[in-house]
């Protein structure tokens, strides 16, 4: 059986969609059960087959990755076709190859606001065409069906929830990425934009009497500026952008706990993450954190500084905070990888026969 995948995300995105693609595509090639096959819109070097648009086509790639694409996935054969971020080409429903979607969520229909009046309009009509014409639709969270259903009318017998995984090694600690080399910090993993709420985690932690330093790591968006302003001349408050793997490693390693205040998620990888280097996090109570934390996490409502507050100041004492830690190893039997890509081949079993 070949299945093919769109590796947009798998080659150019570094966190979020492209580690989720990363750990999907690697850890079945492991497998080797099936034929797997790479298309992306430029050429790629790689152990599997990568496939890429030719003639006309490689000056209209985002037409070929969204439509024309499927003359090619027909001429090499591909039995399944999986969209990993949202989306499959157009057409691709009157072709005999079988169709699976991770949807991921569906904050561009939530948070409009956030998106330009033709990116939405894109945004949208994608969706609405994996909803109604792919086969089975896969999503790593109960609140991302329930968006499913009730905001596209999509089909629950079609949606399967399965949740995501982190990568099962880890990278080896070096003694120049330790940070910071004797305080004590509190760890904060999240991109700086309006929904990940860090403008308000900033003004509760302001507020804690603490010589304990909070670290807020990840890639600049449209309230980083709001962020540093709010920040400034706070001594135990630091922004850190642009961080290596190693480093993100180190500061994970090294932290008292994480904090991820996000106002809604699809899912939410920094708690996994948080978890697979056996530390407890202090998590909005809202959308699919819960989900993801369960016993292992407490919980706040993100809109409420005082609860932020609170819950972060509860987490300060050690023995709080082990009441959470001693769930976690039991948490993470949940997000186990291997059992997971397993249920993914079960899919592609099942749906390809």
């Amino acid at each position: 059986m070949k299945v093919g995948f769109d590796a947009k995300r798998y080659f150019n995105n570094q966190t979020g969609l492209g580690n989720y693609s990363r750990w999907l595509v690697d850890g079945l090639s492991k497998l080797a059960k099936y034929e797997f096959h790479l298309y992306h819109t430029k050429p790629c070097a790689h152990e599997l087959q990568v496939h890429s648009p030719k003639g006309l086509m490689v000056y209209l790639s985002s037409f070929w990755r969204s439509k024309y694409i499927v003359r090619d996935l027909v001429d090499d054969g591909i039995d399944i076709y999986h969209g990993l971020s949202n989306e499959i080409p157009f057409g691709i429903h009157r072709t005999s190859i079988k169709t699976v979607v991770t949807i991921h969520d569906l904050i561009n229909l939530r948070y409009p606001e956030y998106y330009n009046i033709l990116d939405r309009l894109i945004y949208k009509s994608k969706l609405r065409y994996a909803v109604r014409y792919a086969d089975t639709i896969l999503v790593p969270s109960v609140q991302t069906k329930n968006d499913l259903v009730n905001l596209l009318q999509a089909k629950k017998t079609k949606i399967q929830v399965l949740p995501l995984s982190v990568k099962s090694h880890r990278l080896p600690i070096k003694e120049e990425y330790a940070y910071p080399p004797t305080n004590d910090y509190i760890l904060c993993v999240s991109g700086f934009s309006k929904r990940k709420n860090l403008v308000r985690l900033i003004h509760a932690f302001k507020r804690i009497n603490t010589k304990i330093h909070l670290v807020i790591a990840g890639r600049k968006g449209d309230t980083y500026n709001q962020a540093l302003q709010a920040s400034s001349g706070i001594e135990n408050i630091t922004l850190m952008t642009d961080i290596s793997d190693n480093t993100l490693e180190s500061l994970y390693d090294k932290c008292l706990f994480c904090v991820y205040p996000s106002e809604y998620e699809g899912f939410g990888i920094p708690i996994l993450e948080a978890f697979s280097h056996g530390k407890t996090v202090a998590t909005s109570k809202v959308s699919s954190m819960p989900e993801v934390g369960g016993n292992a996490a407490a919980y706040f409502n993100p809109l409420n500084e005082d609860e932020i507050e609170s819950c972060i100041q509860a987490l300060l004492d050690s023995e709080e905070r082990a009441k959470y830690e001693v769930n976690i190893d039991q948490r993470l039997l949940e997000f186990e990888s291997d059992k997971l890509l397993n249920q993914y081949m079960e899919i592609y079993q099942t749906i390809g026969s």
